[in-house]
């Protein structure tokens, strides 16, 4: 039985019967992680960007689909020459896209514009669903995947259609009629002093006329007709008659009628065409057209997958885990943005070594794991920011059903991210810094829910310490109770210390946990040295170092004391 052309879009990122409902990230959010950066490391050229930008905030949590475009990309990380051939037919399925934004549809459109302009399209059309079925064909044993399964069926059924058949067997003669019109004979008739006096349209012709290296007064008296008789036009001759004085004027004045019987002409020729075209008026790219985002999107994800393994770096298909476990467990995570930024710099960088690797489990406790609430604490530079957005975006990445910065990942989806980064003082706002902090946590409390991820950074820090380590331990009570994943990376390292008083006196179960960002010490030094850049499960270390920033700069007391010396 001949598969059958299906009467619901067929997609690559989408299975059949799939809800596409979903709680994108807000504008906030967005910016907080990098997405922008991200749909450009995606795309293989700006046209795609939106369409990267648009997959990555959609944030899907159905693991079918998710599992579903793991497949469908997975074909393609598996099997180079597929992606290669589908890398040379983008082109192509571009070049179809513009007919469609193209359409003329303005009322001075002419008949035969409209002609060709819709014989252009189906012959664009038919190439297409050749090719690509050619190529999908010649894989058709690494096809693993549903996605490319129900593109091949598509194809299949396409081109089994009696319509589709008649279109490819009849385009050649009416492309031959409308585009083998190469040149116009144009037939004028001189006065006496070898004016133009008179002239008519003599033969439309499929060559093209080429110059000759006389004049064109001695090929016209070198080459008489034949019979001696007139010519016979295919319009009505237009005579025009000027004074004597003006004789220059008429070859101008000439044009006008002509061009107006060459319009009709063609028109009427085309005539036939578009009576042939109607017949194939339920035949519609719009199938190709869609897929070409798709596959563009999946190629640039092998293209970035690709260009961070050959940095030294690792990239994995995670592990869907359910939506009810509220789990991730990542072993070797790093921030994606961050070695993308180091790659602009560094294109054919090794970044081993260079970009660190941390861990990350959220869960149960008696599965193994930490907590689903961390309070990250550590010193200034230390890489808080950095770690809490590669948390963010390794949620996006996954799922969106690519794979993540990690070597190894299982994740259950969020129903959304919320994130409060510290935001610099705007004057405009009646409320304050601190104002406009609190109306943003109560947003973030007033739509979370227990299925999703909630990151702040440095929230709370517009007042003295003691009102913020209050107001944050309320948030982070309150975080509890929701049941929800988080991290709240912080300078309050009393807020850390009390998380084991926040698990006893608030229900929930979503642990409350300290993180910190580890130093080494410098020189068998107490003071915190080196960052290393690594997070680790660990009590607080009960200061923000500010210390050895107050020496970075030079504004220790002691290199201000050694600088008033020396100035004295």
């Amino acid at each position: 039985m001949s598969a059958q052309i299906p009467q619901s879009p067929v997609s690559l990122l989408w299975p059949e019967g799939a809800g596409r409902a979903g709680a994108a990230l807000n504008d906030a959010a967005a910016a907080d992680l990098g997405i922008a950066e991200l749909a450009r490391a995606l795309s293989l050229d700006g046209r795609y960007e939106a369409r990267a930008r648009q997959a990555l905030l959609a944030l899907c949590d159905d693991p079918a689909v998710i599992a579903y475009r793991q497949a469908a990309l997975g074909d393609l990380l598996h099997n180079a020459a597929l992606a290669e051939a589908l890398r040379q037919l983008l082109p192509t399925l571009t070049q179809l896209g513009f007919y469609a934004v193209n359409h003329p549809a303005r009322p001075s459109e002419t008949a035969l514009q409209r002609v060709v302009f819709r014989l252009g399209e189906l012959e664009l059309y038919v190439e297409c669903v050749q090719r690509l079925r050619a190529v999908l064909l010649s894989h058709v044993g690494a096809l693993a995947s549903a996605g490319w399964r129900r593109v091949l069926d598509a194809l299949t059924a396409i081109e089994n259609d009696p319509a589709f058949q008649a279109l490819r067997a009849e385009l050649p003669e009416m492309l031959a009629k409308v585009r083998n019109i190469g040149s116009v004979t144009i037939g004028v008739n001189l006065d006496a002093h070898l004016q133009p006096s008179e002239a008519t349209l003599l033969a439309i012709n499929t060559h093209r006329f080429k110059g000759a290296g006389f004049s064109l007064l001695g090929k016209l008296l070198g080459k008489p007709d034949g019979d001696g008789e007139t010519s016979q036009g295919l319009a009505r001759l237009h005579r025009i008659t000027l004074p004597d004085h003006m004789p220059y004027t008429r070859a101008n004045l000439m044009l006008v009628p002509l061009f107006k019987d060459l319009s009709d002409i063609l028109e009427s020729a085309a005539q036939p065409v578009a009576e042939a075209l109607a017949r194939y008026a339920r035949l519609s790219s719009q199938f190709l057209i869609a897929l070409e985002g798709e596959i563009a999107f999946y190629l640039g994800a092998v293209q970035l997958v690709r260009r961070i393994e050959a940095a030294g770096l690792p990239m994995c298909r995670p592990d869907i885990l359910p939506r009810e476990a509220r789990a991730c467990e990542v072993h070797d995570l790093f921030n994606l943005n961050l070695a993308l930024r180091m790659l602009a710099r560094e294109p054919q960088a090794d970044l081993r070594g260079r970009v660190v690797l941390n861990d990350v489990a959220f869960g149960e406790p008696a599965a193994g794991a930490a907590g689903r609430i961390f309070i990250l604490t550590g010193p200034n530079q230390g890489g808080k920011t950095t770690f809490i957005q590669a948390v963010g975006l390794i949620h996006v990445l996954a799922q969106a059903g690519l794979p993540v910065p990690a070597r190894q990942a299982r994740i259950s989806p969020v129903d959304a991210i919320f994130t409060h980064f510290a935001a610099e003082e705007r004057p405009e706002l009646e409320s304050g810094r601190l104002g406009e902090e609190a109306r943003r946590l109560s947003q973030i409390f007033a739509h979370a829910t227990r299925h999703s991820l909630v990151l702040l950074n440095e929230s709370l820090s517009s007042t003295s310490p003691d009102e913020s380590l209050y107001l944050a331990r309320d948030v982070v009570r309150g975080l509890r109770l929701l049941g929800a994943r988080a991290i709240f990376a912080t300078h309050l390292h009393g807020l850390a210390a009390a998380a084991e008083q926040i698990n006893a006196e608030t229900p929930g179960d979503s642990c409350v946990t300290s993180l910190i960002a580890q130093t080494l010490a410098r020189n068998g030094s107490d003071e915190a040295g080196v960052r290393t850049y690594k997070i680790m499960p660990g009590p607080p270390q009960g200061m923000s170092y500010a210390r050895d920033i107050a020496r970075k700069y030079g504004i220790s007391f002691e290199q201000i004391e050694a600088l008033v010396h020396r100035r004295t």
